[in-house]
């Protein structure tokens, strides 16, 4: 009767045992879960942040594009004006130099 005894022991400390084991594997796979949710969340949160900046990057360089493009003309425009003028001053000195070369023939 002894050994029944000792057999029931046994029969209750590896049910025990297994009972143990179940629930350390069932906190576990509920720990995983919350850490996954927990990365996916950060991971979308992190996602979300450089669309944000993205979208901000281009408003700005479309607002950039624009002033460079304005800054472009107005500086094509003064170089245009400046050949201008430097043709109205030469076209005088060609004027003469044409004069004096057909005097000369």
């Amino acid at each position: 009767m002894a050994s029944n005894a000792h057999i029931s022991e046994l029969l209750k400390a590896e049910e025990q045992a297994q009972q143990t084991v179940q629930e350390a594997r069932q906190e576990k796979t509920a720990l995983l879960r919350q850490a996954k949710s927990e990365a996916d969340r950060e991971v979308q949160q992190y996602r979300q942040s450089l669309e944000d900046e993205y979208q901000q990057m281009l408003a700005q360089g479309s607002t950039d594009t624009g002033a460079a493009l304005l800054r472009l003309n107005q500086e094509t425009e003064r170089a245009i004006q400046t050949m201008r003028a430097n043709v109205q001053q030469k076209s005088g000195q060609v004027a003469n130099i044409l004069v004096d070369h057909v005097k000369r023939v």
